[in-house]
């Protein structure tokens, strides 16, 4: 999560502006920071079971 926040945005910017949308309602950025953490493992876990699905 640190290399995300430290580089310019990507191109697939989901839970980047995940953690900037907690930061600015007002969470810490290590609560930002591990909402987003989460939010990549359940988007991560949803394609690997896509394609075993198949």
């Amino acid at each position: 999560m640190r290399c995300l926040k430290t580089h310019k945005e990507p191109e697939d910017a989901a839970v980047y502006r995940f953690i900037l949308k907690k930061e600015k309602e007002g969470k810490s950025k290590r609560a930002a920071k591990i909402a987003g953490l989460n939010k990549f493992l359940r988007i991560y876990y949803a394609r690997v079971m896509e394609v075993y699905q198949k």
